[in-house]
């Protein structure tokens, strides 16, 4: 075989010195052919096969690898032979002695596979965002928990957003939208998709897509349109596909301790910040300066956000109730049996009769009941009982006032004290149950126990919430040079000046005026706030005397539990 050396000589003595190649053969004693060869190429030739080598090994279990490639197709898809398990049965049935690599070259000949080929994709800014779920593992209070990442990949500037749910359902799809819209900061052209079950309803032959309502209803809204990808080809939406990885490689290892879902999606959110560092290979620029360019092509996104619910028609059941999941949220009883709607978003429950919101209920675990104590107020006019036994009653948490007023009804008014307190509750009927709460606060810190005082202080709340403070008509009320502090004794000669009409029986019956009484109320809320401040500033005491004519029922004898305590 001519080596390098040789064709170099034998081209120089032809092709420079005009020998000819019989001469050149005869000098060199290589044959007439080598010599030819030699003139031809100015390299070897390399050895070709003439046809493929065949392996006997392999040849000896090709028809057993056919048969269960045949039987395959014929079996699930994900329960199929891979190369790997045909090796194994091989060893183990056939006592198979040749390699891993043997069987692999034998199963992609059988199967005609052939590489998919690919070609790189120029995205244009706001062009597409890509969009998938992940799932990891965290340690949320303490506890191994799984969660579900949502992650959305700009194509153009790779800007990554995840946020982290409790599952991947309907509304924790719709609720990452919102979030992910207002995180861009306007509307991308295109969104793209694996067929998930909360986007695609139907899978047809081809690019044909049949899309649930409610994903509809949010294209709709954002007015995006969507690409969905072939069955079983992540690979079509690649960018994301690594943002999964990252997240759950990077973003969650080692495993995040976090007390909530909101501290992991804080601990996201910094990994997602810091990532926009990272440089584009094929621009030089950094993930935030392309990420700041592309923001200038979205589309701008619309007035109010898309509401991220889904909703149900129902029907109210005679313990005013609405069932969700496996958990019940209440709704006032007047509501009862009638039919509704329910709303529910990824952090609370709403409630619809006639278009109108009647309850919201924060989201409970499923099995447990929410039910609020104000919706079954009313119900105690006619099942008084139901204070003491009924759910919504002995589960509530009352307030320290609240069992305070309480208490002080009953010591005063002895078997007749529940019912006054049940009927300072009824009050609910007519106002805001906020406000009758804070009623009974006000009343609480002046020890005016009885429902007069309530009505008294209601009246002044709604005074209050319709028209502002105007003090016009009143200079004698505004300090010059005011520091925002005033003595008591101001306070006191403030209250001396006001003619008191008070009368048990006017009391009782509430005929005051509510304009009268609200400045009185006022006044006495102010003298007692500052007491309390003066009380630690001078160590003076203020008293409430002039106060107590006003707001606080005479009582005779019963002097309550709260007296000879000191105001609060």
């Amino acid at each position: 075989m001519l080596k390098v050396e040789d064709i170099e000589l034998i081209r120089k003595l032809v092709l420079i010195d005009g020998l000819s190649q019989n001469e050149v053969a005869a000098r060199l004693g290589r044959s007439k052919r080598s010599v030819k060869r030699a003139l031809e190429s100015p390299e070897p030739r390399k050895y070709s096969m003439s046809a493929p080598r065949k392996c006997a090994v392999a040849e000896t279990v090709r028809p057993i690898v056919q048969q269960w490639l045949l039987d395959d197709q014929s079996k699930p898809r994900k329960q199929r032979h891979t190369q790997t398990r045909i090796y194994e049965r091989l060893r183990d049935e056939y006592e198979f002695t040749g390699s891993r690599r043997t069987i692999s070259t034998l199963v992609k000949k059988l199967q005609g596979n052939t590489p998919e080929v690919f070609c790189p994709i120029d995205h244009p800014p706001a062009g597409e965002v890509q969009i998938d779920w992940g799932q990891a593992t965290i340690v949320l209070a303490d506890e191994e928990t799984k969660v579900m990442i949502f992650c959305a990949r700009s194509a153009y500037s790779k800007a990554t957003f995840v946020r982290a749910y409790m599952r991947d359902d309907m509304i924790s799809f719709l609720d990452a939208h919102v979030h992910m819209f207002a995180w861009l900061g306007g509307v991308p052209d295109k969104l793209a998709y694996d067929n998930l079950k909360t986007a695609v309803a139907h899978v047809y032959t081809g690019k044909d897509r049949q899309l649930t309502q409610r994903f509809l209803a949010l294209r709709s809204h954002y007015l995006f349109t969507s690409r969905f990808c072939n069955v079983a080809s992540g690979n079509e939406k690649g960018h994301v596909e690594n943002s999964v990885k990252r997240a759950e490689r990077t973003y969650l290892t080692p495993l995040p301790h976090v007390n909530s879902i909101e501290a992991l999606n804080e601990h996201l959110s910094r990994w997602t910040q810091r990532d926009l560092q990272r440089i584009d290979k094929d621009l030089s620029q950094t993930y935030g300066q392309l990420f700041k360019e592309e923001q200038k092509h979205f589309r701008p996104l619309p007035e109010t956000p898309f509401a991220a619910c889904v909703s149900n028609a129902i029907r109210i059941d005679k313990r005013a109730t609405v069932p969700h999941g496996q958990s019940r949220y209440s709704v006032p009883i007047q509501y009862a049996t009638q039919h509704a709607t329910v709303r529910a978003f990824i952090d609370r429950i709403e409630v619809l009769c006639d278009n109108k919101i009647i309850a919201t209920h924060e989201r409970v675990p499923p099995g447990e009941w929410s039910l609020q104590m104000a919706h079954y107020i009313a119900l105690l006019e006619t099942k008084p009982g139901l204070l003491d036994s009924g759910k919504p009653f002995v589960k509530q948490a009352w307030t320290r006032n609240q069992e305070l007023f309480r208490n002080e009804l009953e010591h005063r008014y002895q078997g007749d004290g529940t019912s006054r307190f049940i009927d300072i509750l009824l009050l609910a009927k007519r106002y805001d149950w906020r406000d009758v709460s804070r009623a009974i606060d006000a009343c609480c810190q002046c020890q005016a126990f009885n429902e007069a005082a309530v009505l008294m202080e209601l009246g002044r709340i709604q005074d209050t919430t319709t028209e502002p403070l105007d003090l016009n008509s009143r200079p004698e009320l505004v300090l010059p040079e005011c520091q925002g502090l005033r003595s008591a004794t101001y306070y006191q000669s403030l209250i001396t000046q006001v003619e008191i009409q008070h009368d048990a029986d006017c009391l009782r019956e509430t005929t005051c005026s509510l304009s009268e009484l609200s400045v009185i109320s006022t006044v006495a809320r102010s003298a007692q706030s500052d007491q309390s401040q003066e009380r630690q500033e001078s160590g003076t005491s203020l008293s409430c005397s002039g106060i107590a004519p006003a707001i606080t029922e005479v009582t005779g004898d019963a002097p309550g539990v709260f007296a000879g305590c000191s105001a609060m």
